[in-house]
């Protein structure tokens, strides 16, 4: 059996000084798993912040332009 396991932090820095000492501490905590996981790996980057959200139109009902035929009077 394969397993991964994945640890998530977000964290918010101001510049990329402050990313660089949140990478070293990043670092030394790796430094200190790979004791036991050889394989571990650390992926570190960039999120961009989501626009705030635009508020949606209400959508108008859909217009069926095939198959709908005008309604005829029977001539019997």
């Amino acid at each position: 059996m394969r397993l991964r396991a994945q640890i998530t932090i977000d964290i918010e820095a101001a510049d990329f000084l402050e990313a660089a000492d949140h990478q070293r501490q990043l670092e030394t905590i790796l430094g200190q798993v790979k004791k036991n996981y050889m394989q571990a790996a650390l992926q570190l980057r960039e999120r961009r912040q989501r626009a705030a959200s635009r508020a949606i139109a209400p959508k108008a009902p859909l217009k069926h332009y095939t198959g709908k035929l005008s309604a005829y009077a029977d001539r019997g």
